[in-house]
C-alpha cells in the first residue's frame, strides 16, 4: 500500500518540474515579445516623427549653379524629429544609383549655430556628381533624386539642358 502514494508522489514532484520550466519558458518568450513590441512601437513613433520636403525649384537650376558640376538640393526638416546637421540620416539614391555618403555634404543655412537639423531649418545638401559617374557632368535630359530618412521619402526630379 505504501507504494501508490509514493509513485504519486514522484507523479506529482514531476509535474511540477514540467510546469516550472513551462512557466519559465512562456515567461521568458512573453519578454522577448514585449520587448519587440516595444521597439517596434519606438521605431514607429520616429518614424512618424521625421519628415522632410524638398523645396528646391527643378526650373531654377540645381545643377551646376556654381560650376563645379554638383546638385544642390535645399530640403527643410517639416517634422518634429532633429536630423544631423550634415545631411548624414540622409540616404541618397542619383539616377537608380545609391549615392555613398562620402559624395555628398550637407549645412544647415537657415540657422545659427546650431548643431541638429531642427523643424522648420532647411539643410543645403551637395551631391557630386562626378564622384558617382565619374564622368565630367551630367548628360542633358531628365535626373532623379531620391531622399529617404527614418521611413520618410521624397522624390525630386530635374531636367538638365543645353551643356549645363
Amino acid at each position: 500500500m505504501a507504494s501508490v502514494p509514493v509513485s504519486h508522489l514522484i507523479l506529482f514532484i514531476a509535474s511540477l518540474v514540467i510546469a516550472a520550466g513551462v512557466v519559465g519558458t512562456i515567461t521568458t518568450g512573453v519578454d522577448r515579445v514585449s520587448a519587440a513590441v516595444d521597439d517596434a512601437g519606438l521605431d514607429a513613433t520616429e518614424q512618424l516623427r521625421t519628415d522632410v520636403t524638398i523645396i528646391s525649384d527643378p526650373s531654377a537650376g540645381v545643377y551646376n549653379a556654381s560650376g563645379n558640376q554638383n546638385v544642390t538640393l535645399l530640403i527643410k526638416n517639416t517634422g518634429t524629429y532633429r536630423l544631423a546637421p550634415d545631411g548624414s540620416d540622409l540616404d541618397v539614391v542619383f539616377d537608380g544609383a545609391y549615392v555613398r555618403p562620402n559624395a555628398t555634404s550637407g549645412e544647415i543655412v537657415s540657422v545659427d549655430g546650431a548643431n541638429a537639423w531642427s523643424r522648420g531649418d532647411v539643410l543645403r545638401l551637395t551631391i557630386d556628381t562626378n564622384q558617382i559617374d565619374g564622368d565630367s557632368g551630367l548628360a542633358d535630359g531628365d535626373h532623379r533624386v531620391f531622399l529617404s530618412v527614418n521611413g520618410d521619402e521624397e522624390l525630386f526630379q530635374f531636367r538638365v539642358e543645353g551643356g549645363n
